[in-house]
């Protein structure tokens, strides 16, 4: 008899590092290395041990279809799609990118705080 073992394989898809949008009292917005990985027919964004980001509120991730050094303040939302809130603001996390998004619609990885229109930061989705 035969059976099979359900490997559960992560594929990288993208890529990159975070680059701040300001400083505050000398300590960087958002820093740390990131990559989208596909698991279990789902896609995440998957933040290293690496990453830190300033505490802020209502601090969200998002995809967006610009360029990430085109992205300000006030057009990180535009046709960009919600990903989440931000789950930690240090450390390793993984965060599910919601079914159906197709990545190649979009340049750049957002970090914003929606409340304030404030950008933390950005990095490029480059595939890998």
């Amino acid at each position: 008899s035969s059976f099979y073992i359900n490997s559960v394989s992560a594929a990288e898809l993208s890529q990159g590092s975070l680059s701040a949008a300001f400083s505050s009292w000398g300590k960087a917005s958002l820093k740390g290395d990131w990559k989208i990985i596909e698991a279990d027919s789902k896609t995440y964004i998957e933040l290293n041990e690496n990453f830190k980001a300033k505490e802020g509120p209502d601090v969200k991730i998002f995809l967006s279809p610009l360029q990430a050094n085109d992205v300000t303040g006030d057009n990180a939302t535009q046709d960009s799609v919600f990903v989440a809130l931000i789950p930690s603001f240090e450390g390793k996390s993984r965060i599910e990118i919601p079914a159906g998004t197709d990545l190649s619609n979009f340049q750049s990885l957002v970090f914003h705080c929606e409340a304030y229109s404030k950008l933390w930061g950005t990095s490029p989705l480059a595939s890998s």
